[in-house]
């Protein structure tokens, strides 16, 4: 559904795309994770056919983003960072008008099974202006689904919002996948990134690593060592071959170099993506 290779973007003399390669697959979540100005946003607005790469190939849903950006919109649907919905329309009113946009006929029945779908039916009637941040963001989502995309693009859909919604939001997210679409999610929470499929790490515009989540942490783990020890953040930095140690209850998580030992009593732990992310960036930062 989406297929990425060597997509390469400058902006003037930065790179802010290097070479990516990556593909997401029909019932699909991929993640696309990494720190702000890694590139993600840059990666999505080509992949949706509102910036031009200047090298690579990029396929959605069948189509060359580069010969065809018009007809790949009309088979995606993206939801922004900057929840662009209208605040002076009313929740139901959003809906039909982004529904009108892909498929008049069927707008009104589009709208009411959003509303159905995402909760959104006790707020119908309802300026999005009015909505908490949470529900806003949800009819977001209901805006870009409201049309049944094959391919969803959403950048950065929870920034902001507290647990539950966080929560809220993500289980929409996989009943999109559970219908088959393929859906790329750009974030830079790591315990969402848990949540995805499959994940590829950006930083600095390229792609560092790429599969499970699982699959990434036993990568991690043929790189370096994780531990816990009840001392203080001074001792933990002191030791050789330490990668990076902070404070974690009553005592400190440390990244040692493959093969390093701490002078003092510490148990061996499972890394958690941010220590996967750690380990990876640290020879690029």
């Amino acid at each position: 559904m989406v297929h990425a290779e060597e997509v390469t973007r400058h902006f003037g003399s930065l790179k802010a795309l290097d070479r990516v390669s990556l593909s997401v697959r029909p019932g699909e979540v991929f993640g696309l994770l990494g720190p702000n100005g890694a590139g993600k946003t840059t990666l999505v607005r080509v992949l949706t056919g509102v910036l031009r790469p200047d090298g690579g190939r990029a396929v959605v849903a069948g189509l060359d983003v580069l010969r065809e950006p018009w007809a790949v919109k009309a088979r995606i649907g993206y939801a922004t960072q900057e929840q662009s919905v209208y605040r002076d329309l009313t929740v139901e009113e959003n809906l039909r008008f982004r529904a009108r946009l892909y498929r008049p006929k069927e707008a009104k029945a589009l709208a009411e099974e959003a509303l159905l779908r995402f909760g959104l039916l006790p707020y119908a009637k309802a300026l999005a202006g009015h909505l908490s941040g949470g529900w806003r963001q949800r009819l977001a989502l209901a805006q870009a689904v409201v049309h049944r995309p094959e391919v969803l693009f959403l950048d950065e859909p929870t920034t902001g919002l507290d647990p539950l919604s966080r929560r809220a939001i993500w289980d929409l997210i996989h009943q999109e996948a559970e219908r088959g679409a393929a859906v790329l999610v750009t974030t830079h929470y790591m315990d969402e990134a848990e949540r995805c499929h499959r994940l590829a790490l950006l930083f600095a515009g390229r792609v560092l690593a790429l599969g499970t989540p699982q699959e990434l942490k036993a990568e991690a783990q043929g790189r370096a060592d994780f531990y816990f020890a009840p001392v203080t953040l001074a001792e933990a930095r002191r030791v050789e071959g330490v990668w990076d140690a902070w404070p974690s209850g009553h005592g400190v998580r440390l990244i040692l170099r493959k093969g390093a030992v701490p002078p003092f009593p510490a148990t061996p732990t499972e890394p958690t993506l941010e220590d996967v992310f750690l380990v990876y960036t640290k020879g690029e930062a």
